[in-house]
């Protein structure tokens, strides 16, 4: 019976080293509960949201479309009233062309003189008065055609720049549509990660507040005040000391700085045999974190290792992880301060240390980064503790490419 009481104990102090935190650490079991519900609650509002504004981006989207098909539909319109414009207007030329043709025999041009010989070269009366009426009337007809053709062309105009107004007037909606789309969309993607962060934090406070459930925990109980119950508790029944602190288990991994980039890759380089991933955001002391839960097993400060006589390196953190299962340690280098000490547990929320990398004062880096190694836990070697570097995507597969921005 006491095996068992110890053995659940240590799998609680487990749990309560990988998840608490320093604010959870003072809120009761009732209180990680109402938290829980309340970042469900907020899970399910951002959600809703959610799918809200990507009803009113498709809609965006589809009046887009329709209005994009209508300034398609216009211009074509256009170009068939120009098609029209320019018919009219040959016709007008080639009507005018013939009319002054026939129109030379008959009109008047620099006074009467051809007119007259039309008039007067008739046979006999009848065929003067045929003469005079036919002139009259090709006069008058040529001016009724050109007076028509022109009033087309008009009325064309007009139609035409109705049309380009009406063009003007949708561009500007479809400008206006697209920075809607825009604007929505940026506003799904930020309730996406609002969401995905109200989920993360529900689990992780569930969890808590499920494994305080299993052992005993009372609602008014804190974490800490649970803990202390059952350490009286064993210590009153039995003489066994309790178990020396084992490293948290995890089945994921975190990125080592908040957002940032990976300024040089694992592998090969012009310098030689580049064995950890560098990771940088340019912001000397930014905070660096664990990659995932585990147990700092060294702490290194500046001048362990030397180049050329100078600090390298400056301080270095080791910590132990069991991650699906497996043991794996990593280090980082280059840390201008180191926050942690041999034998602590840590979370990977644990600020470890703060970016340094200032070449002033550390010989082996050529600017401002943490440098992140990993190693086998089962052939780590704590007298040679930089043998044996893997590459940290073995167990970070989330890390991107070069030059490519995160954000934790």
């Amino acid at each position: 019976m006491m095996k068992k009481v110890i053995s659940c104990l240590i799998i609680f102090f487990m749990i309560f080293s990988f998840m608490i935190s320093a604010q959870a650490k003072e809120k009761t079991l009732a209180e990680l509960r109402a938290e829980a519900q309340a970042n469900r609650d907020a899970y399910n509002k951002a959600k809703s949201q959610k799918e809200l504004t990507e009803a009113e981006r498709s809609q965006a989207v589809s009046n887009k479309a329709k209005v994009q098909s209508e300034i398609s539909s216009i211009q074509n319109e256009i170009k068939e009233i120009e098609k029209q414009i320019e018919d009219i207007q040959k016709d007008i030329e080639k009507k005018d062309k013939q009319m002054k043709e026939i129109m030379g025999f008959v009109q008047v041009s620099n006074g009467e003189q051809n007119y007259l010989e039309y008039i007067f070269g008739a046979t006999d009366f009848t065929d003067f008065i045929y003469r005079v009426s036919v002139a009259e009337q090709l006069g008058d007809y040529n001016e009724k055609l050109i007076e028509e053709y022109n009033s087309d062309v008009k009325r064309l105009d007009g139609k035409k720049s109705e049309l380009s107004a009406k063009e003007q007037d949708l561009y500007k909606k479809e400008q206006e549509l697209t920075v809607l789309e825009a604007k929505l969309s940026k506003e799904v993607e930020t309730l996406k990660e609002g969401m995905l962060t109200k989920d993360r934090e529900y689990k992780t406070t569930i969890d808590l507040v499920n494994s305080m459930v299993a052992n005993g925990c009372r609602e008014s109980d804190t974490m800490q005040q649970c803990l202390d119950r059952k350490r009286r508790s064993i210590a009153s029944s039995s003489s066994v000391k309790l178990p020396a602190a084992q490293v948290p288990s995890t089945n994921g991994t975190y990125m080592p700085i908040a957002r940032g980039r990976v300024t040089s890759d694992y592998g090969s380089r012009s310098d030689g045999m580049h064995r950890g991933i560098d990771f940088s955001n340019g912001n000397y002391k930014d905070n660096v974190y664990s990659v995932a839960a585990g147990e700092v097993i060294l702490v290194q400060s500046p001048g362990t290792y030397t180049s050329g006589g100078r600090n390298c390196g400056n301080w270095i953190v080791y910590i132990q992880h069991n991650i699906n299962g497996h043991s794996y340690i990593t280090s980082y280098w280059h840390l201008a301060q180191a926050n942690v000490q041999r034998g602590q547990t840590v979370t990977p929320n644990t600020v470890i240390g703060l970016m340094g990398g200032l070449p002033s004062v550390d010989a082996c880096s050529g600017g401002i980064h943490v440098h992140l190694n990993l190693f086998d836990g089962n052939s780590w070697n704590g007298a040679s503790p930089n043998s044996g570097r893997i590459n940290p995507r073995t167990i970070m597969p989330q890390i991107p490419a070069k030059g490519v921005y995160f954000t934790r």
